[in-house]
């Protein structure tokens, strides 16, 4: 521990927590610096905002700051939350804890010199809610039951029973999003059955293609409570995925009907508060009336794929990416994928080793393309080895995505240069790249598209050396029974075409379980408000009881105690029921 940064924290601290206990809106913001950022997580109030410069706080706390009772701010002293030096030395970051009368917060702060008064001053705050007082998270229990007189296949046995007669929540979709919520759940005493349509859990991982891995570290897509082993692999493949997840639904003790489709429609009594949904239980119609339903299916609908003249007389093999199953069934053809992103270079890599003729990328615009390794370093920096996860996360929310947005675009420059070396393979091949919406990085692709993004894991030396062909700035007008026409008037031989091109809004499948009526009420599921906040997910969607959750495995993991504290709250009547 560093005792001058830790002074210095103390410091800011003791300004900013005298201030908050004493409902002084006015010398709470002037411990911000001019152009300092608030990021708020059901404190000041039950939602999620990220507010920018002194003026907006001002305005955002007039009428929140005395109604939420601040007090008791102490620095936390854990290695990773205790006072260190942060964005590149030019900032002092620290973790801290709060109190109020009915709940528990921990923030977390960046420091920066003010360039006024040489003080140090806040550049962005986070005040997230960790607890309400009298239903924290359960933790570990002892294992022993009755005395020692009931064994615990009883014990599981009735608790079960207990949450499939009466349910408060229902999940829909049992991959990792809806397992960690689940698990999340659990752990506050919110009964919950998950809902997953595949025979076992992990199947949907398992129906996509065989050389599928994260491409982010272990660190990073670890899931809640139940951290991967240390010499587990640093990039996990599909099926370990897949197995995992089942594994986690069974130790986690979580209740999943498989096999298993909520009926359509649902429909939601206002006076009660409740549902009434039927559930089709491996064949078997269940009636069920729980106060909540999260949708976690995940960010991605049905699989988009254009209609396209003269299909129908094209003697090769049509599909989309979400059903290609490996490439060695397309030995000596001819390939073509339409898109240029993750899945679309993953696929031609595959391809292009299982011995395909010839395989060509077809680019439309540009695309972000990084190499692993910036994403490894990258992901280290956030998720080092040793590091518990909700310290990590903790850190990985902290500054609003606005603010880091402002940072990136002040870094393309020294991001182009650290893809130097990766993007010169690609001269010469006619792929157009970018470094991102406006200069900002792939990082941000991500929530504003869930793509236009390949993290490189190997098909730039394809590229380089020939193997795969780039076709860019066109797109295909027409197929004919055994080539590709082109809306520049050139053509290609095929025996394979891909379709690499993405999925649609996953509630347009939602309006035919859910009716249209209801689910054009709601948020968009995926997308970035004009403050950086996701919109939909584990927010409020427009519709009482009916929530979004998605995202990658750090968000589940992080998120799902944002979700889980605003049901508790609205069952325990802390808060009425939101829309």
């Amino acid at each position: 521990m560093n005792l001058e940064l830790q002074d210095i924290a103390a410091n800011w601290l003791r300004g900013f927590g005298l201030a908050a206990f004493s409902h002084d809106v006015s010398k709470l913001v002037d411990t911000f610096l001019p152009h300092g950022w608030l990021r708020d997580a059901l404190v000041f109030t039950w939602d999620t905002r990220s507010l920018d410069g002194r003026d907006t706080i001002t305005a955002y706390l007039r009428d929140t700051l005395a109604a939420v009772h601040l007090s008791n701010f102490k620095l936390d002293e854990r290695p990773g939350l205790c006072a260190e030096y942060a964005l590149n030395g030019s900032a002092v970051a620290a973790g801290f804890a709060f109190e109020m009368p009915d709940r528990l917060g921990h923030g977390y702060v960046y420091l920066q010199p003010d360039e006024a008064t040489g003080d140090w001053k806040a550049l962005s705050v986070f005040m997230n809610l960790e607890e309400i007082k009298g239903h924290e998270e359960a933790g570990p229990e002892p294992g022993v039951y009755g005395g020692h007189t009931l064994a615990w296949e009883e014990v599981n046995g009735a608790r079960r029973a207990r949450i499939e007669s009466d349910p408060h929540v229902l999940i829909m979709g049992g991959g990792q999003t809806g397992l960690q919520i689940a698990a999340r759940f659990k752990q506050m005493n919110i009964p919950t059955i998950v809902i997953e349509k595949h025979k076992t859990i992990g199947d949907q991982w398992r129906q996509r293609y065989p050389t599928l891995s994260l491409h982010t570290t272990r660190n990073h897509h670890t899931f809640l409570y139940q951290p991967y082993p240390r010499n587990w692999p640093l990039f996990t493949p599909r099926d370990k995925v897949a197995d995992w997840l089942k594994q986690y639904a069974e130790s986690q003790d979580l209740v999943v009907w498989t096999n298993s489709q909520i009926l359509p429609t649902p429909t939601y009594d206002p006076q009660r508060k409740r549902w009434d949904v039927v559930v089709n239980r491996d064949g078997v119609n269940v009636r069920l009336r729980p106060a909540h339903i999260v949708i976690a299916i995940g960010t991605l609908g049905a699989p988009r794929v254009p209609q396209i003249p003269g299909q129908g007389s094209f003697k090769g093999t049509v599909m989309h990416a979400s059903s290609y199953m490996g490439g060695e069934p397309f030995a000596g053809k001819r390939a073509v994928v339409i898109g240029a992103g993750n899945t679309s270079a993953d696929i031609c890599q595959d391809l292009a080793f299982r011995g395909a003729e010839t395989v060509t990328m077809l680019q439309r615009s540009s695309t972000c393309v990084v190499s692993i390794k910036s994403v490894t370093q990258a992901m280290f920096r956030n998720y080092p080895d040793g590091m518990p996860s909700e310290v990590c996360d903790l850190r990985f929310n902290a500054m609003p995505l606005n603010l880091q947005r402002r940072m990136a675009r002040a870094q393309e420059a020294q991001r182009w240069e650290q893809e130097r070396e990766l993007h010169a393979k690609f001269k010469g091949s006619g792929l157009k790249l970018n470094m991102g919406k406006d200069g900002t990085g792939q990082h941000f692709l991500v929530y504003e598209r869930i793509g236009g993004y390949w993290i490189d894991v190997g098909l730039a030396d394809m590229v380089e050396s020939g193997r795969v062909k780039i076709k860019q700035g066109v797109e295909l007008s027409r197929f004919e029974e055994d080539r590709l026409m082109f809306t520049d008037g050139t053509e290609l031989l095929a025996d394979l075409v891909v379709f690499a091109t993405g999925y649609t809004d996953p509630r347009e499948s939602l309006r035919d379980l859910f009716g249209a009526e209801l689910i054009d009420r709601t948020k968009p599921l995926w997308d970035l408000d004009e403050e950086g906040e996701v919109q939909g997910c584990y927010r409020p969607t427009g519709h009482p009881g009916l929530w979004y959750g998605a995202g990658d495995f750090t968000m589940s993991r992080f998120l799902s105690k944002q979700l889980a504290l605003q049901i508790k709250a609205i069952q325990i009547g802390m808060i009425p029921q939101v829309a």
